[in-house]
Order: C-alpha cells, then structure tokens, then sequence
C-alpha cells in the first residue's frame, strides 16, 4: 500500500498491489468516493470508497486503515 498523510492527519491511498493465483498487479486509485471513520472491534479505522480500472473493468472497492495497528485491508471488491 501507498498513501501519504497530510500534516492534519488526513490519509490519501495512492495505490496498492493485489496478488492472486501466483499474480501481482499494481492497482492505482483513480478516484477517492467518500471518506469515513468508523469502530470495528474496538479499533478506529479510516474507511475509503474508491474506484480504480481492474483489467479494463472499473470497479468500487473499499479500503480500510487500522489507525491502532497501522495497516491496511482492502474489503468489499
């Protein structure tokens, strides 16, 4: 995963690798839809629609950032 922080604390995801049957693809985020926070399991996470070209498909995918643990989990595509 790449993003960058903003000095207010603000998360911008630029792109991420998927691997899947011995394949790795780099998908870049084309566009970020909503921004928003939410409690899961006690943990505050960031949570990002976002929509990206998969395999000259687009597709909207949400990707969530564990502000407790630092990392990242690409969920619902």
């Amino acid at each position: 995963m790449i993003a960058y922080f903003k000095k207010d604390g603000k998360i911008n995801p630029i792109r991420f690798r998927l691997e899947e049957e011995n394949k790795c693809q780099v998908i870049r985020i084309g566009k970020i839809i909503s921004t928003d926070v939410e409690k899961l399991c006690g943990n505050k996470m960031w949570v990002f629609t976002c929509s990206a070209v998969i395999g000259d498909v687009e597709k909207i995918f949400e990707l969530k950032y564990d502000i407790e643990r630092c990392s990242w989990i690409l969920y619902k595509i």
